[in-house]
């Protein structure tokens, strides 16, 4: 008879953390919001979260250890301008790109295919277990943040092949964060978000170059939503994640734990933009939600 395995505690630790991390991510659309009624485009929005937390970062570790948080060796470093170039900033630039073409719900829609890669290159890379418990819990999970953002209503998706890769880049490219993080988990989390955000900021200026936009746009409200943003979304969450990658958690059910971010941000989405919750939607949310519970039951590799 074989015997069960159980979820250490740190892994419960673990996944607890990263299920704080998505409801932190979850407030994303609520400072964007913010952010674009005050006149600044996504691309400067995405700059700005990127730059600004850097520059906090940089104070933080300084107070906490002085310059030895800032010492790391050179995988570190090509972690971090993997992790900056490709899953900060081209994932910001493709995502915003695929929301310009075909919109926000068909942009999210295929963006929701990241944990199917995260599954691929788990087993790929790390050798880990698809079983069916794991497929029932990634289909249930796919179909359940469908049905939180668009809330059943197909009729206003657009289509377009250009942006349509874009979006499924998106995807691919989240998906690449959650396996080049679970690599650097011998460095302070610190250290890799600092590095991590300074490249992704330098692409993100190449690219974007957002720098009339913002000086037209700045003022206090701005300073203020944009440090809002940086602490909450962007600082805390990622460190949160990193810390709760830390506990060797099983790769292929993280994106599922995190993705807790759509109900998060479509409960603030009723709550304080007034939006409307009918059937589809709140049948959405219960399937997000008995997802991660159902992730949780597959056996630890």
């Amino acid at each position: 008879m074989k015997q069960k395995i159980k979820m250490r505690p740190d892994q419960r630790k673990g996944y607890f953390m990263v299920l704080i991390a998505g409801c932190l991510w979850g407030t994303n659309g609520f400072f964007v919001s913010i952010l674009g009624d005050l006149g600044v485009q996504s691309s400067t929005v995405a700059f700005l979260r990127l730059a600004v937390a850097a520059i906090l970062l940089a104070l933080i570790m300084l107070v906490m250890g002085g310059k030895k948080l800032f010492k790391i060796d050179k995988y570190g470093l090509l972690a971090c301008l993997a992790l900056g170039i490709f899953s900060q900033a081209l994932f910001n630039y493709s995502y915003n790109e695929a929301i310009d073409h075909i919109g926000v719900a068909m942009a999210c829609i295929l963006a929701y295919t990241s944990p199917i890669f995260v599954c691929i290159m788990s087993r790929l890379f790390f050798k880990e277990k698809i079983g069916p418990v794991k497929i029932i819990a990634l289909a249930v999970n796919i179909i359940g943040c469908i049905l939180t953002v668009t809330g059943g209503n197909f009729t206003s998706i657009k289509f377009s092949v250009y942006g349509a890769g874009a979006a499924v880049l998106a995807g691919f490219l989240f998906a690449l964060m959650t396996i080049i993080s679970t690599t650097t988990t011998s460095y302070h989390p610190l250290t890799i978000l600092f590095y991590s955000f300074v490249f992704g900021a330098v692409t993100l200026g190449v690219i974007a170059r957002p720098w009339n936009a913002i000086v037209q746009a700045a003022s206090l409200p701005l300073l203020l939503a944009v440090l809002g943003y940086c602490l909450i979304a962007t600082v805390g969450a990622y460190f949160i994640y990193l810390r709760g990658l830390s506990k060797k958690l099983e790769t292929s059910k993280v994106p599922v734990v995190t993705s807790v971010e759509t109900v998060v941000a479509t409960c603030i989405g009723i709550f304080v933009f007034s939006e409307a919750i009918g059937l589809v939607k709140l049948i959405g949310i219960g399937l997000v939600l008995a997802s991660i519970v159902i992730m949780n039951m597959a056996r630890p590799k």
